[in-house]
C-alpha cells in the first residue's frame, strides 16, 4: 500500500484528491495538511511514502517545506502541485529535491499513475513542465544572444536580425557610436533602429531598454 499525504490550502481540492485516491486499491491518504508548518508536524508522526505538495500556501510555501522535508526525510517522495507551469518555481522546486511537478488540471488517471511512478523512484512531470525543462536544457548550448532572441520571441515580439543585434548590444551597455562601429552602420541608422525598439516594447528610454533585456536573461 502506498501511503500518501496531501498538503494543500484549498479544502475543496484537498478533499477531492483524497476521494479520488481512496477509490484505488493500492493507495491511501494517511494525512492532510493545509500549510507547510502543519505538514512538517504531521510528517513527524506519520511518515508517508509520497507527499503531494501545493506550491502556493500561506506562511511556509511548498518549496520551503519541500526543502526542509527533503533534508530530514530524503526517502520521502515529494511531488509538487501548481496551477500553472511557472519557470522560476519549477527550477526552484527541482533544485530543492522535488521528485515531480504536476499541474492541478491534469486528468485523474494521470495523477494516480504519477503517485505510483513517484513511489517507485521515477521523476514525474506534466507535459508543460517537461517543456520548460527541455527548453532550459537547450539553453545550455545556446549563446546569450540566442537566449535573448528566444526570450524576446516568447514575449510575443517580432524582431529582425538587425534589431536583435542592437538589442543585445544595448543590453551590454554600448553607446550608439559603439553600436554603429560594431555593426558598420551610421549613428543615425542606429538611432532609428533603437526608436523602433522603444516603440515595439513600449519603453521610454535607453535605461529602461537595457534593464528590460538584462532581466530577460536572468
Amino acid at each position: 500500500m502506498i501511503n500518501v499525504m496531501l498538503v494543500e490550502d484549498q479544502r475543496l481540492f484537498r478533499e477531492g484528491v483524497e476521494a479520488l485516491i481512496n477509490k484505488t486499491d493500492d493507495i491511501q491518504v494517511i494525512g492532510m495538511a493545509e500549510n507547510g508548518e502543519t505538514a512538517i508536524e504531521l510528517v513527524e508522526r506519520k511518515v508517508p511514502d509520497v507527499i503531494l505538495m501545493d506550491i502556493h500556501m500561506p506562511n511556509l510555501d511548498g518549496i520551503k517545506t519541500t526543502s526542509y522535508l527533503k533534508e530530514k526525510y530524503p526517502n520521502i517522495k515529494i511531488v509538487m502541485l501548481t496551477t500553472e507551469a511557472d519557470e522560476d518555481n519549477v527550477i526552484r522546486g527541482i533544485s530543492v529535491g522535488a521528485d515531480g511537478f504536476l499541474l492541478k488540471g491534469l486528468y485523474s488517471d494521470n495523477l494516480i499513475r504519477s503517485i505510483r511512478d513517484a513511489q517507485r523512484g521515477q521523476i514525474v512531470f506534466s507535459g508543460e513542465v517537461a517543456k520548460i525543462l527541455a527548453y532550459k536544457i537547450r539553453e545550455l548550448t545556446m549563446s546569450e544572444k540566442q537566449i535573448l532572441a528566444k526570450r524576446i520571441e516568447n514575449k510575443g515580439f517580432s524582431f529582425t536580425n538587425r534589431e536583435l543585434d542592437i538589442a543585445y548590444l544595448i543590453m551590454e551597455g554600448n553607446t550608439n557610436k559603439s553600436i554603429a562601429q560594431k555593426l558598420f552602420l551610421g549613428e543615425g541608422t542606429v538611432k532609428n533602429y533603437i526608436s523602433e525598439l522603444y516603440h515595439k516594447l513600449e519603453l521610454g528610454n535607453r535605461k529602461e531598454a537595457e534593464n528590460y533585456f538584462q532581466k530577460l536573461l536572468k
